[in-house]
């Protein structure tokens, strides 16, 4: 055990480890009655770990665009699960919203679109310049027109997130977006980022300070714990499976929604 954590984890130790946390996060928020409110804490250091593997792997995946359009794929195949279960299998105080998928799309994309902006700038290649910031800025606009949409027509609105993801509307939002682009830019700092996950999470402990109940409601402060997987992260791929996580995501959902649907 000692000499495997002198070795450190993998990129894909960290991924199975963020499976099986997410897995009792999932079991709390779907079997609420049944489970113990720390099936709660061991899910909040999983979006980071999260965020952080989506960095390692948009480093290391040779076809960026590709890996792109896997997690925009993943975001509408989630949609429409999410739509056919709640219509046709509705459980009483449960809701089916979860789809990480498109806070993890818009933290990739923003990863390509930042390295791209960064080879136009070496280059002075205005045009390409101009084309990168307005590519940036696309998405927030579409923010505040598919808001504009939903308090007009929700139904329209709804139907429009669920198509298009935007920055400000999808699971995580800015925070992610922002948290994904800084392992992206800062990869080889690892004690910034490990500094970073710590500020991120004191900032977060003092709002839930005021908010209370910090143990059994506002406890996403927990976060901070995910800096014990990442410190220990070996820099290397490990096994590939590129696709487990698509597969077991919206499997593991949806096997607890039907459980509570028999069961609650």
């Amino acid at each position: 055990m000692e000499s495997s954590l002198k070795r450190g984890i993998t990129s894909f130790q960290l991924k199975l480890l963020g499976l099986i946390l997410m897995t009792f996060d999932h079991m709390g928020a779907f079997l609420s009655v049944q489970t113990p409110v720390w099936f709660g804490w061991l899910g909040r250091p999983v979006a980071t770990i999260f965020l952080f593997v989506s960095a390692e792997g948009y480093y290391y995946t040779r076809n960026k665009k590709n890996y792109i359009s896997r997690l925009l794929i993943g975001y509408w195949i989630m949609n429409i699960g999410n739509y056919l279960l709640t219509r046709f299998v509705p459980v009483d105080g449960v809701e089916l919203y979860a789809n990480i998928f498109g806070g993890l799309f818009y933290g990739v994309l923003y990863m390509y679109l930042y390295d791209s902006l960064k080879n136009s700038i070496k280059d002075k290649n205005i045009t390409s310049i101009i084309i990168n910031i307005i590519a940036i800025i696309i998405p927030f606009i579409l923010s505040f027109l598919v808001t504009y949409l939903m308090n007009y027509n929700i139904s329209l609105g709804i139907l429009a997130f669920n198509i298009i993801p935007t920055p400000l509307i999808v699971e995580g939002g800015i925070m992610y977006i922002a948290m994904a682009l800084v392992f992206h830019i800062f990869k080889d700092k690892k004690y910034f980022k490990i500094f970073f996950i710590a500020i991120i999470s004191i900032f977060v402990f003092i709002t839930s300070i005021s908010l209370g109940d910090i143990f059994t409601l506002n406890y996403q402060w927990m976060m901070i714990f995910s800096i014990i997987p990442i410190s220990l992260y070996n820099g290397k791929k490990g096994k590939s499976n590129k696709y487990l996580f698509y597969i077991y995501y919206p499997l593991h959902i949806y096997t607890l929604y039907l459980i509570s649907y028999f069961i609650l």
